[in-house]
C-alpha cells in the first residue's frame, strides 16, 4: 500500500516552457539598457553560453545558479531580487498538477517534494506563489529538508539523485516516519536522476513523459498529471 509520493520540482511540478532567455534578460536589465546601451544583448549571450556550458536549462538552473548570480547579475542584490520576480511570472504549474495535489491530498497520502536544486528558496517561492505550498510537508534538497515546521535539517547536505545519495538518505528518513521504500513513489521526469536511481533504492517510480520517450524502467508513466488518480 502506498503512503507517500515525492514530486520532482523542475520540468515536472514546474512548466517552464513560457521561460525565454531573451525576455528575462530584457526584462531585468531594461533600466541599465539606458546607461549601458547592449547590456541586455550582452547578458543573452553571456545566459546562452552558461546554458551550453552546463548542458541545458535544468543543470544550469540546479547546479549553476552561482554562476548565473556571479557573471549574469554581477552579484547586484538589485538585479538578483529583478531576476528572480521575473522568473516566478515566467513559471507556471504542469497542467493538472494542482487538481491531481488535491486529489492525493484527499486520499491522505504525505505529499513531499524531492528536488535536485540547490536554490530552494526558488521551489518555496514558486509554491507559495501558486499555493501548493500547503500539499506539501518536506521539500529535500541538496542543500537541506526545508520541514514542515519552516525547519532546516542540514543531515541532506550535498545529497544528489545524480549519484543516488538523495535516496539513500530519503529512504531512511521515511523509514523514521514511518514509511517502507515499497510504499513510496517518486515521480519526476528525468528517465536516469528519476526513475532509474529512485528505482535502484527501492522506490516505486512514475516517469512524467509529457516530452520525450518514456522510460522502459518506470513502474508506470503519465503524460499529464492527471492519470495519477487513476493510478491511485
Amino acid at each position: 500500500m502506498v503512503k507517500w509520493i515525492g514530486f520532482d520540482y523542475g520540468q515536472c511540478l514546474m512548466d517552464s516552457s513560457n521561460r525565454k532567455v531573451e525576455y528575462w534578460m530584457a526584462a531585468v536589465f531594461i533600466d541599465e539598457e539606458k546607461e549601458r546601451p547592449g547590456i541586455i544583448e550582452e547578458k543573452v549571450k553571456l545566459y546562452k553560453e552558461l546554458i551550453e556550458k552546463y548542458g541545458d536549462f535544468r543543470r544550469l538552473h540546479e547546479k549553476g545558479r552561482h554562476e548565473v548570480e556571479e557573471k549574469v547579475l554581477e552579484n547586484n542584490p538589485c538585479l538578483m531580487k529583478r531576476y528572480y520576480e521575473v522568473e516566478i511570472k515566467l513559471l507556471k504549474p504542469a497542467d493538472g498538477v494542482e487538481d491531481a495535489l488535491r486529489y492525493l491530498k484527499s486520499k491522505k497520502y504525505v505529499l513531499d517534494v524531492v528536488s535536485d536544486m540547490s536554490a530552494v528558496n526558488v521551489i518555496i517561492n514558486f509554491l507559495n506563489t501558486y499555493n501548493l505550498r500547503y500539499f506539501f510537508s518536506n521539500i529535500y534538497s541538496p542543500v537541506g529538508v526545508v520541514r514542515e515546521s519552516g525547519e532546516i535539517d542540514e543531515s541532506f547536505k550535498g545529497v544528489s539523485k545524480e549519484d543516488g545519495s538523495i535516496y539513500e538518505k530519503l529512504r531512511e528518513d521515511l523509514e523514521k516516519r514511518g514509511i517502507e521504500v515499497s510504499e513510496a513513489v517518486m515521480v519526476g521526469d528525468h528517465p536516469v536522476k528519476d526513475v532509474e536511481m529512485a528505482k535502484k533504492y527501492g522506490f516505486i517510480t512514475v516517469h512524467y513523459a509529457r516530452k520525450g520517450n518514456p522510460s522502459d524502467k518506470a513502474d508506470y508513466v503519465i503524460k499529464h498529471f492527471s492519470e495519477l488518480k487513476e493510478i491511485f
